[in-house]
């Protein structure tokens, strides 16, 4: 999704998801929540006409703001052209790309102007929550300081859910292990225009001091994850015979090494167990 008001000129576009926020109580809620100082580099996706990106600028941190919409890009500009002065030191710090987020990387965008990290801010079209969500929260975790996103409520309630949850799943154990998550607030169809059919959240992510999975250990831990939600129905057990598969004998000290009931169903397990049956695997196939 995108951000701003409604504007009777423009037409909100589907084949870009478009739905303006246009709750500004809202919109301060984010950014109070993203902690935005004057010392950051922000990451903006999709700002729409911009409710965000202006309490965001008004805090004078470094801004990227990614619009796909090349209307909206230039109306974006052009205000903070007219508000700042185009060629103020204000206006400087301020970029809006006309560019499809899910075609950039946050370590090409930060590495382009000398920063290391990020806050990451979205309210972004749904159906792109699983980009934002594995290639930017997962794959290029340690270039986000932290981040405050928009997203279906269904898709909030899954992340947050805890083991045994009928909705727990691939992104709860994955995000779990990376992030505190933390509900900031919940979002009624009536913040935006047009009226989206589903309800909202927003969820902030603050990377742990000291992450369960370590960065050499997260990439066979996410598969692992991710095979066995797949197959959420069937026993840990056969699961792992379909997708890996160990000998008979392996299993048995793969149970026995991980402390895990290979019995039991994937929605069974903490994150805990999750990495502990992820180094176990590592131990047989090695």
């Amino acid at each position: 999704m995108e951000q701003g008001r409604n504007r009777p000129r423009f037409r909100p576009k589907k084949r870009f998801g478009q739905n303006f926020l246009h709750d500004r109580g809202i919109a301060a809620k984010i950014v109070d929540a993203a902690s935005v100082r004057e010392s950051d580099t922000v990451v903006e996706l999709g700002p729409g006409h911009g409710v965000l990106t202006r309490l965001i600028a008004e805090r004078n941190p470094r801004l990227v703001a990614l619009e796909l919409d090349r209307d909206l890009a230039a109306e974006l500009a052009a205000g903070f052209d007219l508000e700042r002065g185009a060629d103020s030191e204000a206006r400087k710090r301020i970029e809006i790309l006309e560019v499809d987020f899910t075609t950039v990387t946050l370590a090409g965008l930060l590495d382009e102007r000398g920063h290391e990290r990020c806050v990451l801010i979205g309210n972004i079209p749904y159906y792109l929550t699983r980009n934002v969500l594995f290639d930017f929260l997962v794959e290029e975790r340690e270039r986000v300081a932290r981040a405050v996103i928009m997203m279906q409520r269904e898709v909030g309630d899954r992340i947050t859910s805890p083991p045994g949850s009928r909705v727990y799943g691939i992104p709860s154990v994955v995000l779990q292990s990376l992030y505190d998550i933390r509900v900031v607030t919940k979002v009624a169809a009536g913040a935006f225009h047009p009226r989206p059919q589903v309800a909202s959240i927003v969820l902030s992510f603050t990377p742990l001091s000291e992450p369960l999975v370590s960065p050499d250990e997260l990439r066979p831990f996410v598969q692992l994850v991710k095979n066995l939600f797949q197959q959420r129905r069937k026993t840990i057990h056969n699961t792992l015979r379909a997708f890996y598969p160990p000998a008979e004998g392996d299993l048995a000290r793969i149970a026995a090494t991980a402390e895990v009931d290979l019995q039991a169903r994937p929605e069974a397990l903490t994150k805990e167990q999750f990495l502990a049956l992820s180094r176990a695997l590592a131990t047989v196939s090695s």
